[in-house]
């Protein structure tokens, strides 16, 4: 099927810099990105909600109060 899209200039050189680099056509770089956006299936959503519940817990673990400078003989307390 044949259509027109208007690509932002930026957006087309580095797809068209990845296409002279991997040897192939603008439409087959085009393509397998396009085939990768309308593919995700619900593995994917899954691992998404996983890695989303994971960064959540270490933000919540995450020692925000300060240590403030260590001295030898205090690491070796701890």
């Amino acid at each position: 099927m044949r259509t027109t899209l208007d690509i932002p200039e930026a957006v087309f050189k580095k797809a068209k810099l990845k296409a002279v680099e991997e040897g192939v056509s603008l439409k087959v770089v085009v393509i397998r990105a396009l085939e990768r956006e309308v593919t995700v299936g619900p593995d994917m959503a899954a691992r998404k909600k996983r890695a989303q519940q994971l960064f959540a817990t270490l933000d919540k673990a995450r020692n925000t109060t300060p240590v403030g400078p260590l001295h030898r003989a205090a690491l070796y307390d701890r």
